[in-house]
């Protein structure tokens, strides 16, 4: 595992452990972002419109923080990342993304789709490799103030993560 992806999963880790707070006066608390009424049903091309959207601001990580552009308001931290990409309600954890995706098979993630762990999550882009074993990922990483990135991961850190795909995906 790289050094950037320790520092992501501790980060994400935390966040998972921290109560959601729904102001900025517990500076230990996870800030709830607002957004949209519902889950959207998104399509991969807006997923990664989406998560493109914050490379090009190069939104700087943090767990305190909310980033708001035309796609809504979330917390710049990994899963807050791929809240905005598909289009939830708000910012969830990297454990209650589960509650909105359905894990998939490695060899059939599309664009769009994530990789989970307790500690990280990253929106999967493509496959770097035909033997589908090296994702290229976007994710927002730390430490605090560092922008998301897209980049390959190694076979052996992918293979850390579960696939999953969005409930509200719709295929072309």
């Amino acid at each position: 595992m790289s050094t950037r992806t320790l520092i992501a999963a501790l980060a994400c880790a935390a966040a998972f452990q921290a109560p959601v707070a729904h102001a900025a006066g517990d500076p230990g608390a996870l800030i709830a972002c607002g957004t949209t009424s519902a889950d959207l049903a998104t399509s991969r091309e807006e997923a990664l419109t989406r998560s493109q959207s914050w490379l090009d601001a190069r939104v700087p990580y943090s767990q305190q923080a909310c980033h708001e552009n035309e796609y809504g308001s979330y917390r710049t931290d990994c899963s807050g990342y791929v809240s905005l990409a598909w289009g939830l309600t708000h910012s969830r954890t990297t454990t209650t993304l589960r509650e909105v995706a359905a894990e998939v098979p490695r060899a059939d993630l599309r664009p769009g789709d994530a990789l989970l762990a307790s500690y990280h999550a990253a929106l999967f882009v493509r496959w770097a490799d035909d033997a589908k074993s090296e994702p290229v990922v976007r994710e927002q990483t730390g430490p605090d103030g560092a922008p998301p990135v897209e980049r390959k991961w190694t076979a052996q850190t992918a293979s850390a993560y579960t696939p999953v795909r969005y409930y509200k995906v719709t295929e072309p």
